[in-house]
Parts: C-alpha cells; sequence; structure tokens
C-alpha cells in the first residue's frame, strides 16, 4: 500500500490525528476534567503533575516573570520530569493564569 488514502488522507495525517488527540486527552485527564477515566494516566503522574503546580504557584508569585527554561531547569533537578512541567505550564497557560513573554521564552504569572 502506499500509504495514500483518498478519503482520509495519508497514514502520516492519520497518525498525527491520533497524535493530537491522545494529547488533548492526557492533558484533560491531568488537568482533572476527565478524572475518573481509567488507563489515560498513571496516577504517579497526575500526582506528580499536582506536585509541580502546587510549587510553582507558590515559587512564583502573582506578578512575576520567570525565564521557562529555567523553571523546567529546576524542576528537573528536583526530580520531576520534564514533561510534567511542561504539562503544568501549558495547563496554567490555557486557564489563563500564566501568559507567554518575550518570544515565549518567558512566562507571567497573571493570576
Amino acid at each position: 500500500s502506499s500509504g495514500i488514502n483518498a478519503e482520509y488522507g495519508t497514514d502520516a495525517d492519520v497518525e498525527e490525528s491520533l497524535r493530537l488527540f491522545q494529547v488533548s486527552t492526557l492533558e484533560s485527564a491531568m488537568s482533572g476534567s476527565l478524572s475518573g477515566v481509567e488507563g489515560l494516566t498513571a496516577l504517579e503522574d497526575q500526582e506528580e503533575v499536582r506536585k509541580v503546580e502546587k510549587q510553582l504557584k507558590q515559587r512564583f508569585p502573582i506578578g512575576s516573570q520567570v525565564s521557562e527554561s529555567r523553571i523546567i531547569q529546576d524542576f528537573t533537578k528536583q526530580r520531576f520530569t520534564e514533561r510534567s512541567v511542561k504539562t503544568v505550564l501549558n495547563i496554567m497557560i490555557r486557564r489563563g493564569e500564566l501568559q507567554h513573554r518575550m518570544q515565549r521564552k518567558v512566562v507571567l504569572r497573571v493570576k
């Protein structure tokens, strides 16, 4: 098979759609909006995301601006996964609690 399906696009398109769906489902699960759906995220992952969010809110008061790479560095030094830190940043940006500044290099805590 050539990998092209006229009705649905290429296999790569299908793969990308599935990947995006899984990412958004995972983010929803981690943000709690899908709590109770089994098998989406490990309990440890959810727990780690909660710890990262709590610590991030304690360490960076409203109005503070911090380099995103520094946040990731600080948290990975404390044995948190980079994925968890990025998940928390993305969730907080979507909720309007953080905003990107300076070509997305810096985040500003808004609320």
